[in-house]
């Protein structure tokens, strides 16, 4: 189908079924058990989860206006949006307005049982900035609502701490872009058109929150963890922290208001407390556990026993996501390699002195992970094979690295303080970028930060870092989702400088920006991107280093298998359990 072709079809849906073909013969009922690789979810509020972990989790308790089905083959094939809340909506000709028609029907579950409105779509996105905790991608918002830019800036003078003015600032002021005319109405305006509105309000962000039951609580705390008020078919029935969360299926599930989360189990449990690679698949071999959460990768030699037995409890798809190298480029950041970073030719030996090739290894191999040496993946609009800086086979080139060093004022190499996610997959890809480097005089200083400390670490300015090896994106969204790339966190006029940005990235470069625009608002966009894909890869805003495929162990017990591209992997409330 051709863009503006799909444009148009998603445009135009009032109503779809989406309940899998012979869904009397899928069983219900269980408990679904998935063991966790962190101690705890790093995230599960929906101002605030942008991992894919919390996202499967969250997938479980949310419902936004729109969203996608899932798929049973591969990631990249779940790109059909579909009505969620929503039952249908209308377009403004200049393509800048949409009015969404909401179900009635629809109750929360948890502390509340009343039904939804439209009212808490609007309370939901004034959350967004929430002086305690924006939304974690603002990048995405700025630009979607008219009028959000200078509400964020005017909640930001809101002191964070005190949840009485939070909500005193919500209820007296209005974002231009957000209303709702009556309970079953929301309307939502952009300055301009944008070619993917409908999939930034597919994303967990865009989720209807009571306002009596969310303003009593901090963002994303453990009070708001366990008073979640839940609109998706679970709610909350137990969360202790660090140690198990418990959903159950809401008494207000209703497949005919729902028609795309079965929610065939009855039960969802998480288990933090298998925090080791190897008692996680040990336990999904057993029958202990279902599924994995925060398992990037599965152990090497794991993944080749299930390729030799052929055992279909391995699924495996592109997803489209990648792992890659940022560098430290706030203001704040003074240090010799920081500086040395801001001139190309340092990047570029950087760039050669990686061998990718390794890495792939590292991660099980090809059925693992590609080399990657541009921006954008291959399941993203956009996408045309470019590689900028080539090496034979992927290996490297250290004698390059070393010239183009002592070319930038380096003839005796350079150091970096690297730091990384401490788990075992990034673990393998820091040893391996530091053995790799070395040969061209780059010398990396590794700093092991906990996962459950990744984010605040990287986004606090007074933190030791030069580059990061512990930088990683999943599409959004499946397709057309290079806005988050190439128009979110690359793009300076919609992700500023800072800790607003996924990152802290602070690249900025007004061709780039221009070229977000431009697509933005076209029916073509495909041809744009990739032109600015080929402007920033050449530039290196980042170091891409793989693009990874997705891999997921499942127990016997485990049925009708659907992949979600939201969460890139399981769609939890699709799957199913066999009877015993």
């Amino acid at each position: 189908m051709a863009f503006s072709a799909y444009l148009t079809a998603i445009a135009s849906v009032t109503t779809v079924s989406v309940m899998p073909v012979m869904a009397e013969t899928i069983p219900r009922g269980g408990d679904l058990r998935i063991a966790s690789l962190n101690a705890d979810l790093d995230a599960f509020d929906p101002i605030s989860g942008y991992s894919t972990d919390s996202w499967e989790i969250l997938r479980a308790v949310t419902r936004q206006l729109v969203t996608y089905k899932g798929a049973p083959s591969e990631i990249k094939d779940d790109t059909a949006l579909v009505p969620d809340l929503a039952t249908s909506w209308d377009v403004s000709p200049d393509g800048k307005t949409y009015t969404f028609h909401l179900r009635k029907g629809v109750k929360y579950s948890g502390p509340t049982d009343r039904e939804i409105k439209a009212g808490d779509f609007v309370y939901a996105i004034k959350r967004f900035c929430d002086p305690n905790k924006q939304v974690a991608a603002i990048n995405y918002f700025n630009l979607a609502f008219s009028g959000f830019r200078e509400y964020c800036e005017a909640f930001s003078k809101v002191s964070p701490g005190d949840l009485k003015s939070v909500k005193d600032f919500i209820d007296a002021n209005n974002i231009v872009g957000v209303s709702a005319p009556d309970d079953y109405t929301l309307v939502l305006t952009s300055d301009t058109k944008n070619y993917d509105f409908l999939s930034i309000l597919s994303m967990n962000f865009v989720t209807p929150l009571p306002e009596e039951v969310s303003s009593k609580y901090f963002p994303d705390s453990l009070e708001f963890r366990k008073n979640f008020p839940s609109s998706g078919p679970y709610y909350v029935e137990k969360y202790a922290q660090g140690q198990e969360l418990v959903l159950k299926r809401s008494p207000h599930f209703d497949p005919a208001l729902d028609p795309v989360r079965g929610a065939y189990a009855d039960s969802i449990t998480v288990d933090f407390t298998a925090n080791n690679e190897d008692t996680i698949v040990q336990k999904i071999a057993t029958g202990e556990a279902d599924l994995s959460l925060y398992l990037e990768v599965p152990p090497r030699a794991t993944i080749a026993k299930y390729l030799k037995a052929k055992d279909p409890n391995l699924h495996a798809s592109n997803s489209g996501a990648a792992n890659f190298i940022t560098f430290n480029a706030r203001p704040e950041a003074t240090s010799p390699g920081a500086t040395a970073l801001r001139d190309i030719r340092v990047r570029q030996a950087l760039t050669y002195a990686v061998n990718r090739a390794n890495i792939v290894q590292t991660q099980g191999g090809p059925i693992a992970a590609t080399p990657l040496t541009q921006i954008i993946t291959s399941t993203i609009l956009g996408y045309e094979a470019f590689d900028p800086y080539p090496t034979p086979d992927f290996q490297g080139n250290p004698e390059k690295a070393k010239a183009l060093l002592a070319e930038a004022g380096y003839p005796n190499g350079i150091a970096f303080d690297a730091p990384y996610r401490s788990t075992a997959q990034f673990e393998a890809i820091a040893l391996t970028v530091k053995e790799d480097v070395a040969r061209a005089g780059i010398t990396l200083n590794l700093i092991p930060i906990p996962p459950t400390q990744w984010y605040a670490y990287i986004q606090d300015p007074t933190s030791r870092w030069d580059i990061s090896l512990g930088s990683q994106f999943a599409p959004d969204w499946q397709g057309p989702s290079t806005r988050m790339l190439l128009g979110g966190w690359l793009n300076s006029d919609a992700s500023p400088c800072g800790t607003g940005n996924m990152f802290s990235i602070c690249y900025s470069n007004s061709e780039l920006n221009r070229l977000a625009a431009e697509a933005f608002a076209s029916d073509h966009p495909g041809p744009i991107w990739t032109k600015a894909d080929q402007l920033v890869s050449t530039d290196l805003a980042w170091i891409p280093l793989i693009e990874k495929r997705k891999i997921a162990l499942t127990s016997d017990r485990v049925t009708n298998w659907t992949w979600s591209s939201l969460a890139v992997q399981a769609d939890i409330t699709n799957l199913a359990l066999k009877a015993r």
